[in-house]
């Protein structure tokens, strides 16, 4: 459930950003590919709802990984969470808190599906492990979760 939901954030987040889209093809190719209208209408809302100014690292700023991190993270992970930065889809701060979460999983390199299961924690204000109720029931009328 909470890497469908990154995945559909993601999507909405790389099909926003081009310029030639407009809502009608946007639902279009995401009911294509599986997802409600309900499911669809929540995520564009979510993410249209994002606060502009508090994406990315810092202007000019570039994230370099510790040796330790380097060991702990496979490219396609970090490559991952620093795609969420670059589309919006989370700010600095919750790079740092992604990253610091996935490291202590253990010895071996973070799974994909780990990271994911930790960007939705942090981005929507989730505890770990809690259940797989319906994440957009949690949205108030202002976007964000309750």
């Amino acid at each position: 459930m909470w890497t469908r939901l990154m995945d559909l954030v993601v999507l909405v987040a790389e099909i926003s950003r081009s310029a030639d889209r407009d809502a009608i093809q946007l639902d279009k190719e995401l009911s294509s590919r599986g997802y409600s209208s309900d499911e669809i209408e929540h995520a564009v809302f979510w993410y249209s709802s994002r606060p502009d100014g508090v994406r990315g690292l810092g202007t000019g700023s570039v994230r370099v990984l510790s040796d330790f991190e380097r060991m702990s993270l496979s490219t396609a992970t970090f490559d991952y969470i620093f795609r969420l930065l670059n589309l919006g889809i989370i700010d600095g701060r919750q790079f740092e808190t992604i990253l610091a979460r996935a490291i202590p999983v253990g010895t071996e390199k973070v799974h994909m599906d780990d990271v994911k299961e930790i960007a939705c924690s942090v981005i929507f204000e989730r505890e770990p492990g809690e259940g797989d109720e319906d994440i957009f029931d949690r949205f108030d009328s202002g976007g964000a979760p309750v």
